[in-house]
């Protein structure tokens, strides 16, 4: 029986934290679809790469080895769960030659993307920028693409609907739609592609001329005197002048009474409330209210007060919270949110938001009405969209009860600690089976070779992947067992690379009741030295890292 499932693995780990040539029947953009330093660009012409009711058609050509370099890059779980996610090295960047429809656009710098979650080496998300080797160049006013792989939300729903709903809050949130992409001539299907939070969408967004002030990226950041450091600057970085963020964590060492009128001065709090409801409401319990987590700050240098954009919505539309599932549905694990819901004039303010927010914007039939479209837009299977439609049918009933106070919840606010790399419990395993016999072994933390004679279960397909569990002897007390979870379309490949919690492995032990995590592996590769094929025994071996949990540790 499998012991965890892969969207409860996928939850803990993510919140953890020179071109080919193209492809017959297109032809190279003209002048009038890519905007050079020559050519005005006054006119926006990008809302043509957002149009909701049709799928771009993107293929991308690279060279095979860059390829393969690319798509198994990307932070492990060893890696995050000791904390040195921050250590890991930039994503590395290639050239391609990328067709929009019919725009061909050569010397495109292409790089993948993601913190964790949505890391895939067989259906990677990527990042294009069409500027980077050809200065100032433009397709329909975009300097840049994101095209994210689904894979925390094999609906295609949550992205799309969401950031609209904070558009229709009157926020800024970005566009988003569908594109099928495709790489050296591999079809990798339906992706979201959102649009980039960089200078056009802050111009776009708070005018023309208000793009100069600093933009930053959080990842498990907040307003605190240490969490501080984990805000990525995304402008500006030749002076990476941070102070504005001091000016914040400042007016958080204010009592209640003084708070609000503090905090005034640097946040728009009308809009941050209207943001807090919004991720409430969207039940993107992974943002900044519920998780620090998967949002960006602008400090907008007109009115020098800092605005927060949503972001990483894929794993949003949830009714519940992976951590804190008592902190659920009003979030408030952000340090400006927990301190505002203690003061009652701004919980009030919040609670009236909510409700005066799902009257103005919340429809239950118009938004199953939209889920319709995008499964026939997108081909996406019934049973794939049957979380989404619990939650939209369910959340307003949700919310109203929390608001009358008819749902407890537990009060819980983010430590302000730093983020500090040690990789002391990271040893190593590995493995090897003939026909499903086999054993694998590990260096426990004491420093000890264990050794684990085993049998491989014959892999089988579960949840959408494929489960390949290693079961070690029975020792009369427990048994050592490894659950390896490999990404449905990467099955079958001679090798298969762990790969943040797309394809990944966990090792614990298990005495007939009761399930103890050992740890998780990352960093390596599974290789099958004959093809691997559902309900027959493996012959296969692998060797990765291993984080070994702590006693008492989480996860």
């Amino acid at each position: 029986m499998r012991l965890l499932n892969r969207m409860s693995i996928c939850l803990i780990a993510a919140a953890l934290l020179a071109g080919c040539g193209p492809s017959g029947g297109s032809s190279v953009a003209t002048n009038s679809d890519l905007q050079t330093p020559s050519v005005s660009s006054d006119v926006d012409t990008s809302d043509e790469m957002f149009v909701s009711n049709r799928v771009l058609d993107i293929d991308i050509q690279m060279d095979a080895g860059d390829y393969d370099v690319m798509r198994i890059e990307g932070r492990s779980l060893p890696k995050v769960f000791s904390g040195c996610w921050k250590e890991y090295p930039d994503y590395t960047h290639f050239k391609a030659t990328v067709t929009v429809d019919d725009k061909v656009l050569r010397d495109v710098d292409i790089r993948k993307k993601g913190f964790l979650g949505s890391i895939s080496a067989s259906r990677p998300s990527v990042k294009l920028n069409f500027g980077t080797h050809v200065p100032g160049r433009r397709l329909k006013s975009l300097e840049r693409m994101t095209l994210n792989n689904n894979r925390q939300d094999p609906s295609n729903t949550h992205q799309c609907i969401t950031y609209q709903l904070f558009r229709d809050a009157g926020l800024s949130a970005p566009r988003c739609n569908f594109a099928r992409v495709s790489i050296n001539g591999r079809n990798l299907g339906i992706y979201t592609h959102v649009e980039s939070v960089k200078k056009h969408f802050l111009r776009r967004s708070f005018g023309e001329a208000n793009d100069e002030g600093n933009l930053y990226e959080a990842q498990v950041a907040d307003f605190g005197e240490l969490l501080k450091e984990n805000f990525q600057l995304k402008t500006n970085e030749l002076m990476n002048d941070r102070s504005d963020l001091d000016l914040v964590v400042s007016a958080l060492q204010a009592d209640d009474l003084n708070l609000p009128n503090l905090l005034s001065d640097i946040v728009d709090l009308d809009a941050f409330i209207d943001f807090w409801a919004m991720e409430t409401i969207t039940g993107h319990w992974d943002g900044a209210a519920g998780n620090a987590n998967n949002y960006f700050v602008y400090h907008d240098p007109v009115s020098g007060k800092f605005h927060y954009i949503p972001w990483g919505t894929d794993g949003a539309m949830e009714l519940g919270h992976p951590f804190r599932p008592n902190g659920v549905p009003l979030y408030r694990y952000g340090r400006i949110h927990s301190r505002l819901y203690n003061i009652p004039e701004y919980r009030d303010q919040y609670h009236t938001r909510l409700l005066e927010l799902l009257d103005e914007i919340w429809d239950a039939d118009t938004l199953n009405a939209e889920v319709d479209r995008i499964q026939l837009l997108t081909d996406t299977p019934e049973e794939e969209l049957a979380s989404s439609r619990q939650f939209i049918d369910a959340l307003e009933e949700r919310i109203r009860s929390a608001v009358a106070g008819n749902i407890p919840q537990t009060e819980s606010t983010i430590v302000d600690e730093a983020t500090v790399c040690d990789d002391s419990n990271i040893t190593s395993v590995s493995g090897s089976f003939i026909d499903g016999n086999g054993s694998f072994e590990y260096v426990d933390l004491a420093g000890n070779l264990v050794v684990v004679p085993a049998w491989a279960e014959a892999p089988r397909q579960e949840d959408g992947d494929i489960v390949m569990n290693l079961i070690g002897e029975d020792t009369g007390a427990y048994r050592v067992i490894g659950l390896i979870d490999i990404e449905e379309s990467d099955f079958g490949s001679e090798e298969v690379w762990f790969q943040g919690v797309a394809t990944m492995m966990q090792i614990g032990e298990w005495d007939g009741e009761n399930w103890n995590r050992i740890g998780y592996v990352g960093d390596g590769s599974i290789v099958f030295d004959e093809p691997a094929v559902l309900g027959e025994p493996t012959t296969m071996s692998f060797s990765a890292e291993l984080w070994l949990r702590i006693p008492g540790q989480r996860f």
